[in-house]
């Protein structure tokens, strides 16, 4: 039979309202929204040989990445990487100042502090004064952001040794944290210490490969920051 006269199908629906047009994407209830990337400006601080390359270096490419000669870094370093919040279709990703340990940088430091989202303090276990030196390098970085809060750490390097005579007890690093309000990060060797050590006891050893725990921490914390400030700013409407 002819199907000539016969009046042509009907169109079809038109698609909701912000949807794809029907029948282009039979799989359209699947597809995960676009990735959301938050870009967050950390700086690292502490003295000259604390360690603070090795860090950034390690946590940017693995143990694989731990230089073998130490080169002392003049002025700034930038190295960059993403981290994925758990359960969330976030990114954080982490630019990382590596500022050099020398006081004399410090006056070229400053517009990089001004401007960062949170602040490491690293300092060396076998190197008592590194750590004393870690209150003049918080002085001047809160000095530098005036009233602006910032997140912060605290990062205890080169854990592995910490059985040489003179090494700074773990106690003296969470005295400092705690009269500033800041999170420490270490981690003991032996299990038995690292369940009664409190409050958050991880391991920074960059030749080791063991140094991710206190970047993933500032990238959670900045992901939850943001989203309180999301809510405020909702919540005016």
């Amino acid at each position: 039979m002819s199907d000539i006269g016969l009046p042509p199908p009907p169109p079809p629906p038109p698609p909701e309202e912000g949807g794809e047009a029907y029948g282009s994407n039979p799989f359209g209830a699947l597809v995960q929204p676009p990735p959301l990337v938050l870009r967050c400006k950390v700086v690292l601080l502490g003295d000259s040989a604390a360690g603070k390359t090795s860090l950034a270096k390690v946590f940017q490419g693995g143990a694989q990445s731990f230089p073998k000669n130490y080169n002392m870094t003049i002025g700034v370093d930038f190295l960059v990487k993403r981290v994925n919040i758990p359960e969330t279709n976030v990114a954080v990703e982490l630019y990382i100042v590596d500022c050099g340990g020398f006081s004399v940088c410090q006056d070229s430091l400053r517009p990089q502090w001004e401007t960062a989202n949170a602040m490491m303090l690293v300092y060396d276990v076998a190197n008592p004064e590194s750590l004393s030196h870690l209150e003049d390098w918080y002085a001047q970085l809160k000095y530098a952001r005036g009233e602006s809060a910032i997140s912060g750490v605290v990062i205890a390097t080169k854990t592995d040794l910490m059985d040489q005579p003179g090494c700074i007890p773990v106690e003296q690093g969470h005295q400092f944290c705690a009269e500033r309000g800041l999170e420490m990060h270490w981690k003991s060797r032996r299990e038995d210490e690292r369940r009664s050590s409190a409050p958050r006891l991880f391991e920074t050893c960059s030749s080791r490969g063991v140094v991710d725990a206190p970047f993933h921490f500032i990238a959670e914390r900045f992901y939850h920051k943001y989203g309180e400030r999301k809510q405020e700013l909702e919540n005016l409407h």
